[in-house]
């Protein structure tokens, strides 16, 4: 962990937090410090600054927030639409959305989506947030992506859930292209989505479809890619040619 993230559930008082979980044992077993260290820390969807150690016991930990600032935001907003993929891939993904900094994660019905994905426990809510706070942790970031799921694959284009408009890149990563990705296709936009297919790729019907909603397609790799590594790629890919502009 860069820092820790603190939720308004581990909140005492106006500035102390007391931690008891696995927060709390990745800085008594790894980090173990003594009364009176500080700590980097964010304060989730708010600021990020330091807090003191004021107790510790076998299980938790006691902090007092000290001085915070608010992060500035990032000029592009990112958003990845990602075919829903198996529990265990998923998981990474939440993890690298929430470390790169990505606003909306939407997760999707694709054709080689194995339906019985949409009843996995970890879409729930109170199971995948964890894997978004790791991955704040890791990045030093507080804002945490929003996750979405949606079950049909044209309803979800069709009723204008991205709310996209001329300042938005929309980009479909696709193997069987020549190009890759440019300058020219990002233009300077402060919006960029960014699709990313299911491990045995979109059918036809698929990215024609995404096609005509306005989305370019471009080459992520020359190489096949599982999808976490996929999503790692073009965030990489966004981030690098975001500085450049």
């Amino acid at each position: 962990m860069n820092i820790i993230i603190l939720t308004k559930y581990d909140r005492v008082d106006e500035t102390t937090y007391t931690i008891s979980d696995n927060r709390a044992n990745h800085i008594i077993k790894i980090l173990k410090p003594d009364i009176g260290d500080i700590l980097e820390i964010g304060l989730l969807n708010d600021s990020i600054g330091k807090a003191e150690i004021i107790e510790i016991d076998k299980n938790s930990v006691k902090l007092k927030v000290k001085a915070m600032s608010k992060l500035e935001d990032g000029k592009t907003q990112i958003d990845i639409i990602c075919a829903l993929p198996r529990p265990q891939t998923l998981k990474k993904v939440l993890n690298t959305v929430a470390t790169m900094g990505v606003t909306n994660l939407y997760l999707i019905r694709s054709e080689k989506v194995e339906k019985s994905y949409f009843h996995s426990p970890l879409l729930e809510e109170k199971n995948y947030t964890k894997y978004l706070l790791e991955g704040l942790s890791q990045g030093k970031r507080v804002n945490i992506p929003q996750v979405s799921i949606h079950e049909k694959f044209k309803p979800f284009f069709e009723n204008n859930i991205l709310q996209t408009d001329d300042n938005t890149a929309k980009l479909l990563a696709h193997p069987n292209e020549e190009s890759f990705l440019n300058n020219k296709m990002m233009n300077g936009k402060n919006k960029i989505v960014i699709a990313i297919g299911p491990e045995g790729g979109w059918n036809d019907f698929e990215i024609n479809f995404m096609v005509e909603k306005g989305f370019e397609k471009y080459k992520l790799s020359q190489n096949i890619l599982r999808v976490e590594t996929a999503v790692t790629a073009a965030l990489a890919q966004v981030e690098l040619i975001s500085w450049k502009q």
